[in-house]
């Protein structure tokens, strides 16, 4: 069996759990309207003022009672529907992205051209699919569990109204916490009650009552969600108190033998891993005073001290250990001295330790101490072997550590990678520069693919970052691309004897293309203009302050993005995965195209201020994207012409892949289909002339002012009667060919003199004028 047929074997397994057929909501479990109704018609019957006395004071509080019943049982009716319906939505969502995943992987792998290496090539292309398969089913099988634990805490709250005997009852205790033993009488405290829950579920005697415990403890409400998402969640003493008591219960188990507890534990192995992050969150508080050392009868918040022992071991000690002999000590001294018995390796327990983390709700991992902990070994694992010192001169490093160091190190990036704090914190941290040097010049064995996947939240957070976290990352990044471009372009790590290095895009595609997924709802931030698509919280790497026009920081980064492209025989619609320059090439005609629309509605009478903004940041930007594949090209051919010239025919490249092309990584905005809108003679300019200045072409600017007449035409703007003839349902005709004729001049014409009908004379003009002097200068000044 291929890895292909693996990779459908089991996707089709894991979409056989999500059943057949339509998912059944909750309407048909909810009466709440005729209970409601019933409630209505018992309170009617009140005694009123015409009877009194001690019967009719006997019968109020009943006829009282009674209604307050209907009126909990539509309540409970109304929950129970609503869970019912969510538990729906969770199978039809779980549906579409297993069918997203598997139309990914297909795609991807169809692209591999056969030959003996293809099953190699598509290892990473299966790897990352089956790491999406694992991620939406263990998320929906917590969410159905939550839900699932919800509906029986309302199948017990029917079982009590069915036992009415409307007189007073004896308190009961806290179904969540149980703080009564579970023989009834003897009580417990809550880090005692988790610690024998603990116990039950390792010995495989979990109680309906301690695992419905177990779940409302490890489950959190919408609010509760959005909280720890920001980093300020607040849980009930009792409750973090029966979460560490949950974790330390564990003890000095090692990861591996948790994980074989977890696995024979069913749904319930999942939540171990989900007390485990809540237990260790240092950002979950409790309100209670600190102590020293922290009490987890009294925590005041989540932290390392709440992990096992065992966990808390490997997490203290090396990732990286040898093998070694175990030589022979006698009175006091060594007469065989230990010796090396194998290269380094992984530690033991470290992989184990990022399954049973991949194996719990992602949703939880923001900022915890586990997670932190994985990260910081990860990080000494990758400076280790990038080292890889016990090799000697002659040795292969790279494929000593993608047989004994990748397979490990990138399962416990994949581990992380949900944790948006930690990562942040990686990056933006002191030590930041550092690990992304360590990044980049590793050699991965997938390409990069688990490293890159480090950042893939970073752009789907662009455009709701209430805590700034995925902006501030992007920036980190950034920077990090464009002051070490030099390098990025040129790594070391590849670099032989009189020979020069590869670049980033060559040694690392897939990192490269999460990094310019990551980058591209800023790439109009980075020259100073937001367009929209994040919230505006960018930065800008070259200022629009007038200091300067060239846009050299964004100029820089775009080089090394551009340094992974398509092969040139590759056709549109083939389905290959887009390249970092692909990504790159149509999110930048994006935001110009946006830029060039603001820009042109502002033209308009009662409209805001001419915008000639928007058309120097739109010159600035297209200046970068030129100006970076030619310094790419130049990196790597070292003949100005040539990178001229290679230059232009990958941006012609780009620009027929993107037409019409996009895929669910592309980038945000409008479609690249829309590109086709300025004709590519604009996008890419005229085919270089050797000896002629500057090192990027020219284009014409008669593409721009037809889109901006389609725009302003669109909105019904100016003497629409200028169109005639060339105007039709809302879009501008083809024009003609430049043969000379009168068509093209009349069509050149007719346009010309509709933008002239636009606010005040000569604005459309003016803002033209503005992008032209900005884009010329801007590739004229530069170097």
């Amino acid at each position: 069996m291929g890895v292909l047929d693996a990779f459908m074997s089991t996707w089709s397994s894991a979409r056989e759990t999500f059943g057949q057929g339509v998912p059944q909501t909750g309407e048909r479990f909810d009466e709440s309207g005729s209970l409601m109704r019933l409630q209505t018609t018992v309170e009617s019957a009140a005694p009123g003022s015409r009877w009194t006395g001690t019967a009719a004071a006997a019968y109020d509080a009943a006829n009282k009672d009674h209604g307050k019943v209907f009126a909990q049982l539509a309540d409970l009716d109304q929950r129970l529907g609503k869970h019912v319906t969510a538990s729906s939505q969770v199978v039809a969502s779980g549906r579409q992205d297993l069918d997203a995943v598997r139309k990914w992987v297909l795609d991807a792998a169809a692209s591999v051209p056969p030959g003996k290496n293809r099953e190699q090539l598509l290892m990473p292309i299966v790897q990352r699919g089956l790491g999406q398969v694992s991620q939406i089913v263990t998320k929906s099988n917590g969410e159905l569990s939550a839900i699932g634990g919800q509906i029986r805490t309302i199948g017990n709250e029917y079982q009590a109204l069915g036992n009415q005997k409307f007189g007073p009852k004896e308190g009961v205790g806290d179904a969540v916490l149980g703080s009564e033993g579970e023989d009834g009488d003897t009580k417990r405290s809550p880090h005692e009650q988790g610690a024998a829950d603990s116990a039950a579920l390792q010995d495989g005697t979990l109680t309906p009552e301690q695992r419905e415990r177990l779940t409302s403890n490890t489950q959190l409400t919408p609010a509760q969600q959005v909280a720890l998402d920001q980093g300020n969640l607040t849980l009930p003493p009792e409750r973090m108190s029966y979460l560490q008591g949950f974790s330390r219960e564990f003890g000095d188990k090692t990861p591996t033998e948790i994980k074989a507890i977890m696995d024979r534990s069913g749904a319930d192995g999942g939540k171990v891993a989900d007390a485990f992050q809540l237990a260790s969150n240092p950002n979950v508080h409790t309100g209670l005073p600190e102590t020293n050392p922290p009490s987890i009868d009294h925590p005041s918040s989540g932290g390392t001290y709440a992990l096992p022992e065992g966990i808390q071991r490997v997490l203290d000690g090396p990732a990286m250990t040898q093998p070694m002999s175990s030589g022979v000590f006698q009175d006091g001294r060594w007469i065989v001295p230990p010796e090396p018995t194998g290269p380094l390796q992984p530690t033991q327990g470290l992989n184990d330790l990022a399954n049973i983390v991949q194996q719990g709700d992602r949703s939880l991992q923001h900022g915890t101490a586990l997670d932190s902990g994985l990260m910081a070994k990860s990080q000494e694992m990758l400076e280790v072997s990038n080292q890889h010192s016990q090799l000697g001169p002659a040795d292969d490093a790279p494929r000593w550590y993608h047989d004994n160091v990748d397979p490990t190190l990138q399962n416990m990036f994949n581990a992380v990678n949900a944790d948006d704090m930690v990562i942040h914190d990686a990056v933006t941290g002191p030590g930041g520069e550092h690990f992304l040097n360590d990044l980049t010049n590793h050699q991965w064995q997938d390409d990069g693919l688990a490293a890159g996947g480090l950042f893939d939240w970073v752009g789907a957070d662009a455009a709701d970052d209430p805590t700034g976290r995925a902006a501030q990352t992007a920036h980190a990044l950034a920077e990090y691309t464009s002051s070490h471009h030099s390098d990025l372009l040129n790594l070391e790590s590849t670099r032989g004897i009189g020979a020069e290095g590869q670049s980033l895009g060559q040694v690392n595609p897939e990192l490269t293309r999460d990094w310019a997924r990551a980058f591209s709802p800023y790439f109009d931030d980075m020259v100073g203009n937001n367009t929209g698509g994040n919230d505006g919280l960018f930065a800008p790497l070259d200022p629009a302050d007038g200091t300067k026009t060239e846009p050299t920081n964004t100029r820089n980064l775009m080089s090394v993005l551009m340094s992974d492209h398509p092969p040139m025989d590759q056709q549109p619609g083939s389905g290959a995965p887009k390249t970092a320059s692909e990504i790159l090439f149509d999110s930048t005609q994006q935001h110009v195209h946006t830029a060039f629309e603001n820009a042109a509605l502002s033209a308009v009478p009662g409209g805001p201020v001419t915008d000639d903004y928007a058309m120097q940041s739109a010159g600035r930007l297209q200046a970068a994207l030129n100006l970076g594949s030619y310094d790419e090209a130049a990196s790597r051919l070292h003949n100005t012409f040539q990178a001229q010239h290679e230059s232009w025919q990958l941006q012609g490249k780009l620009y027929d892949l993107g037409a019409g092309f996009v895929d669910q990584y592309g980038a945000p905005g409008a479609a690249a289909s829309d590109i086709a809108a300025f004709g590519k003679d604009f996008v890419i300019g005229p085919e270089p002339i050797e000896g002629k200045p500057p090192n990027v072409t020219i284009p014409g600017t008669f593409p721009t002012e037809r889109f901006m007449a389609e725009v302003l035409a669109h909105n019904g703007a100016g003497d629409m009667s200028a169109l005639d003839g060339i105007y039709d349902n809302g879009v501008l005709n083809e024009p003609p060919g430049q043969s000379g004729t009168a068509d093209y001049r009349d069509y050149h014409n007719a346009i010309k003199a509709y933008l002239d009908s636009i606010g005040e004379p000569g604005a459309t003009n003016d803002l033209m004028q503005t992008y032209w002097n900005t884009y010329t200068s801007s590739v004229f000044g530069a170097t």
